[in-house]
Order: C-alpha cells, then structure tokens, then sequence
C-alpha cells in the first residue's frame, strides 16, 4: 500500500487532491495542514509521495521539503501551488521536489502524472535487478549507467583525476584508488598504449575498470597494488583491472554511515586486530568441523603436489587445483577471510590457464617448491588461529599469501622482471 501525504494549509486544496485520488487504487491518504506538522509525520513514518503546497504558516513548502528529503531521501515531493513561476520551480527542485504543479489543478493531467508517480514508486521498491550489458565482474547489480574516460593522452588523465578527487564523492579509499589508476595509465600512455576507465556503480558499491592493462604483468600490477593499497578488493583478469570501493553515506550529525562489509575491512587495521581466540570463541565455533578436515586436506594436496613434482602434467596439476578449491570454498563462508580466499582463487585460477606446454622440467619443480611452502602456509595458519589460537591477528597471513601466490604466477612470465621495474609506475 503506498502512503500519500497532502501537505497544504488551504482545507479546500486538500479536499480537492483528495477526492480526486479516490479514482486511484491501492494508496493511503494523510493530511497535514502546514510544513512543520508534516515533518513532524514524517519524522514518524515514511511517506511514498508528498503533494506538497509552497506558501504556508510555521514552516513553507521550501523548508519543509528540505527536511523532508533528509529525514527519507525516496519521498517522492510533488510541489502544488499557484506560483507559476521559474524561480519558485527551480528552488523546489533543486531542494529535492521531483516535480512542479501548478494550481488550479486539471483532473485528467493530474491522474496522469500520478499513474507514473506510482510507477516509478513500485519500481523503486523492487530489489535491484541485474544489468545484463553490466562491464565489471564483482557485480551484475549495478545501475543502468556509467562514466567512461578515454585515456588518450596526458589531458584524459587530468579530467580523469579532477572528476574524482575534485569534490565530495562519498566512496572510501577513493583518493588511494584514483592514485593507482593514474600511475597505471601515465605508465601505459608513455608506452604508447591508450587505456579507457569506465565505472559501474549501485546504491552501496563504486566498481572502477582500468581497460587495456595487458602491456602491464600482472605480477608488477599485483606487487604494486601489495605495497600501495594493501586492502585493495580487486580482480585481474584477461585486459581489465576492477576495483570494489564502497559508498559512505553522511549523516546530518556529520558521523559517516558505513556498510556491514565496509566495517569488517576496516576493522582489519593494525591498531584494532581480531586475536584467534576472540574469533574462534565467538564466530567460528559452527566451522570448527570444516577446519578440522582440512587437516587430511593438506595431507592429500601435498602427495598431490609430490605426485605433480615427479609427473608434471595436467591431470596432476587439476587435483592440485581442486583441492585449494576446497580451500577457497571454505574461506568463502568464513566471512573475516575474503582476502585470504580471494588469494587462493587467483592462485587457483592462474593455475587452471597453465598449459601442457608451459609446464616444463625446471619450471614444475620451481611451482611444485612454492605450492608446497604455500601449503606449509596456510597448515601453520589454521594451526596458529584455530588449533592452538595463538596468533595474535587472524590476518597475519594475508599479505604472506597473496604475496607468495604473486611469485608463482611470475614463475611463467615469458621475460624475467627486474625487481626495480615498478618503479617506472609514477604515484603521488
């Protein structure tokens, strides 16, 4: 049922919306006979649409569809009055009205507008709906709309930076993330590559794409991203390199409104860690049985691997893979591990790429040491955090992860990398 509100102070203006809404099915009719007692309902409850008059007593239409807004930013406020001039027009709508009527009021234009007011209002109640033509590969939710940049030249770039880091932009780790995107690109148009960033967005996540990053190796692209924006959410794939930022949302008080996964990431600081024995007393403990078996899973992954060592082909290499599968699975439903899952998923996923002929004599041995120390890893860390709840932060293994993971994908980069070669990148 959606709540209508008829704000006005003139009794006959009200009667006259009224009875003119009687046509209309499925709403609740609330009256208010000035500004201040609207607000006052609305501090109350939630009002779909809001007809609202602009000369009033105590509080005019102006004043109170500003408070309105801030107090339900969905209202839909629908100015009514006999001003009819651009001025009033413009100072309704830019304080948050979505539309401007003029009085006196015309019965079948009216329940025109009002049939697509209650179109837009029910489409707005419905869960967001996936986007098929959706770029970014965190999310298919996302609105039907996005920014693209060219980067073309050093110009682009400044547009670029400007647009985001000019003016309030409400999404965290934005500068951090701006900052990437720019030495990434400065790199690429000095090496004659164009680059295009395009960016999706949803009510509560910004998804920024650099397109075209293949001329940069992905171990350099993950090693900066290690040492520069460590709690970077982001996914390298194919020619795209995606970002995950969340929205802030700014109370009137000034406090900042974060989502439940934004305030899991940042709780993850160095001044406020999770110690095993307050994560397994208090979260884990419906896990403990899936933590237990991965103790015969890491018995079984490391003959897998020895199997691989002695016979490196395909075959042995998949059940390598299907078992930190299991890992990763697992880390999915411990909610305080993204990290530490996603990083065995880009292990997992470089390692399902490599091809027969990749996997030569010298170079399985050399992934066969690193797959075994990495098992080595991860053993000692459900040892340390939920066996004898030693470690003091449960995420200590993160950066060691993700960074080892890095060193095997750079075992079969076609050229060897100098360690300094980053260094080309050209941050703030």
């Amino acid at each position: 049922m959606v709540k209508v509100l008829i704000v006005d102070d003139n009794d006959n203006n009200r009667l006259t919306i009224n009875l003119l809404l009687e046509e209309v099915e499925d709403i609740e009719v609330y009256e208010a006979e000035d500004g201040q007692i609207a607000v006052e309902m609305c501090a109350r409850q939630n009002y779909d649409l809001i007809f609202m008059d602009i000369m009033m007593p105590n509080l005019d239409g102006f004043e109170a569809t500003k408070f309105i807004k801030q107090l339900h930013k969905k209202s839909m406020v629908i100015a009514v009055s006999a001003l009819d001039d651009d001025a009033s027009k413009n100072k309704m709508l830019s304080l948050g009205a979505e539309d401007y009527l003029t009085k006196p009021i015309y019965a079948e234009h009216f329940l025109q507008r009002v049939k697509q007011y209650l179109r837009i209002i029910a489409l707005r109640h419905k869960p967001m709906q996936k986007y098929p033509k959706a770029l970014n590969p965190f999310n298919s939710h996302v609105f039907h709309r996005s920014i693209t940049f060219h980067i073309e030249d050093e110009n682009a770039l400044v547009e670029f930076w400007d647009y985001w880091l000019n003016g309030e932009k409400s999404v965290m780790d934005l500068s951090d993330c701006v900052r990437l995107m720019y030495g990434f690109a400065l790199w690429l148009l000095k090496h004659e590559h164009a680059c295009s960033v395009v960016v999706e967005e949803n009510e509560e996540k910004l998804y920024m794409m650099l397109l075209h990053v293949k001329p940069l190796r992905s171990n350099i692209i993950k090693n900066i991203l290690l040492k520069h924006f460590s709690n970077a959410k982001y996914i390298l794939s194919n020619d795209m390199l995606t970002f995950q930022l969340d929205k802030v949302v700014k109370k009137e008080n000034g406090s900042i409104e974060v989502s439940d996964e934004a305030k899991k990431i940042l709780s993850k600081t160095h001044d406020n860690v999770l110690s095993a024995r307050e994560y397994v007393n208090t979260t884990a403990i419906s896990f403990m049985s899936k933590i237990d078996g991965l103790e015969v899973l890491n018995d079984e992954t490391d003959k897998a691997i020895l199997d691989f060592e002695k016979e490196p082909d395909k075959r042995h290499l998949t059940v390598i893979s299907e078992n930190f599968q299991e890992y990763a699975d697992i880390l999915e439903e411990l909610m305080e591990f993204e990290h530490l899952g996603f990083a065995i998923q880009t292990l997992i996923n470089f390692l399902d790429t490599l091809t027969k002929e990749q996997i030569d004599g010298e170079k399985s041995k050399r992934l066969s040491a690193m797959l075994l120390n990495l098992l080595h890893d991860l053993a000692s860390w459900r040892e340390n955090v939920f066996i004898t709840q030693v470690a003091r932060d449960i995420h200590y293994l993160d950066s060691s992860l993700l960074s080892s993971c890095i060193q095997i994908e750079a075992i079969f980069e076609e050229k060897s990398l100098d360690p300094s070669h980053d260094d080309e990148i050209e941050f703030f």
